[in-house]
């Protein structure tokens, strides 16, 4: 065989082994998309009856402006290459389309009326809030005027299915764990709350036990505020600025959009939880 022919087999392998990669990505990722889950029956166990203003806060501590847009009316929150285009909706009017149940699935599972997952959202964060929270949040959401927003329709191009099929892009209900579903109603001692706080809006960059994890490189936190006083933690969590007035990066940046609508009440009550820890966390449950 001449060296020619020899070209031509080895191209031809190479589009062939190319024409079978971009298959089986159009393949695994539409399975993936299209994939229905079951609808579970916990949703929710509280009417919608809760206040306004804590909704609103909620929606503040929970981060739904960095993806939905400052007002809720939905925006693009990625634009990726070869024509992927991922459309954060419109709560002003989602949340009046839908009913209680779904909204609370929606949300806490990451799964869609028809079935499908929602890809991005953070549900496994989400499952942790309490179902008199949650109801907060659906009346919040609810009472926000409608805008038009928002018009742009997700679109999956060859770079987002790719990351879909290789793992690196979240599907919201495989990553819920349902043993971490949050509590009927939101607990009113202090250590119960500040448990609860931690648990629902600090254990996702800070793991479950609080000792901080490799993938966000996020410290210890019962180390780290041994380092603070009261007053010195108060300071950080309403402006960002750490100890030394020096910008700590991603905390910072969490404290400025999300953190720093934790009451003052709220921010005692994770200093002292986090200073004095208990034999067993479970009890404060």
């Amino acid at each position: 065989m001449n060296r020619k022919n020899k070209f031509a087999i080895a191209a031809a392998l190479v589009v062939a082994l190319a024409a079978l990669a971009v298959w089986r990505i159009e393949a695994v990722s539409t399975r993936i998309l299209t994939t229905q889950y079951k609808q579970p029956g916990d949703a929710l166990h509280v009417p919608i009856s809760a206040d306004v203003q804590t909704g609103a806060q909620i929606a503040k501590l929970g981060g739904c402006a960095s993806c939905h847009g400052d007002d809720l009316s939905g925006r693009i929150a990625y634009r990726g290459t070869f024509g992927t285009v991922l459309v954060a909706p419109n709560l002003t009017t989602l949340s009046k389309r839908l009913d209680a149940q779904q909204l609370a699935t929606i949300i806490r599972y990451g799964i869609k009326p028809d079935g499908t997952a929602i890809i991005g959202m953070p549900s496994a964060a989400f499952m942790r809030l309490s179902d008199s929270d949650m109801a907060a949040l659906i009346l919040y959401l609810r009472s926000l005027p409608e805008k038009p927003g928002v018009t742009a329709k997700t679109k999956w191009g060859f770079g987002g299915r790719t990351w879909l099929t290789i793992g690196l892009t979240p599907v919201a209900p495989k990553l819920v764990k349902p043993q971490n579903r949050g509590p009927v109603m939101t607990p009113s001692q202090p250590r119960a709350l500040a448990h609860y706080l931690t648990q629902t809006y600090c254990s996702a960059c800070h793991g479950p036990n609080l000792q901080g994890g490799r993938e966000f490189h996020s410290p210890d936190l019962r180390e780290a505020i041994t380092h603070y006083s009261p007053a010195q933690f108060t300071h950080f969590f309403t402006t960002g600025e750490a100890i030394k007035g020096h910008d700590t990066g991603p905390m910072t940046h969490q404290i400025k959009t999300r953190f720093r609508h934790f009451t003052p009440a709220e921010i005692s009550a994770i200093y002292a939880y986090l200073t004095t820890p208990a034999p067993a966390d479970k009890d404060a449950k």
